[in-house]
């Protein structure tokens, strides 16, 4: 039952962002950000901090933190490798297309949170953070048992 409700939410959030999806493709939205020195998996870990980072700041009504935490999803840069390498050759193509949905979707709780933050309304900041953890679970439930 979750895990319909988590795809559900999924594929109504990469609809909703199609025509984002459509204007780039994902070797251009790799292309278009700084390369790090860190793998796809390293790179998410710590995607997974500054969400930490910006759930305390919501928790302790601390603006700074939501900033801090946003900063590094919204300028986030791409893995050492081609993120789509982690997934066997069959799934690479929907892979990318993930990549170019959930890039946007971030973004858009991501800013959400911090426009909430700036004006402290915690309990609206705490609905986008609910979005964007919502957002990370539904990519992982999709992809977690396709990589290679």
């Amino acid at each position: 039952m979750k895990r319909n409700i988590i795809l559900s939410i999924m594929l109504v959030s990469m609809i909703i962002s199609s025509s984002y999806a459509e204007t780039k493709t994902a070797e251009q939205l790799v292309a278009s950000m700084k390369k790090a020195d860190m793998t796809y998996r390293q790179l998410m870990e710590v995607m997974g901090r500054s969400t930490s980072m910006m759930h305390e700041g919501i928790l302790r009504e601390n603006k700074q933190m939501v900033e801090v935490g946003a900063n590094f999803i919204l300028t986030h840069p791409a893995p050492n490798h081609k993120p789509w390498s982690i997934m066997k050759k069959e799934d690479q193509k929907g892979f990318k297309q993930s990549l170019l949905a959930f890039d946007k979707i971030l973004d858009i709780h991501t800013e959400a949170m911090v426009e909430a933050a700036k004006k402290e309304d915690w309990i609206e900041a705490s609905k986008a953070s609910h979005e964007l953890l919502n957002s990370c679970v539904s990519c992982h439930v999709m992809w977690r048992n396709k990589v290679k």
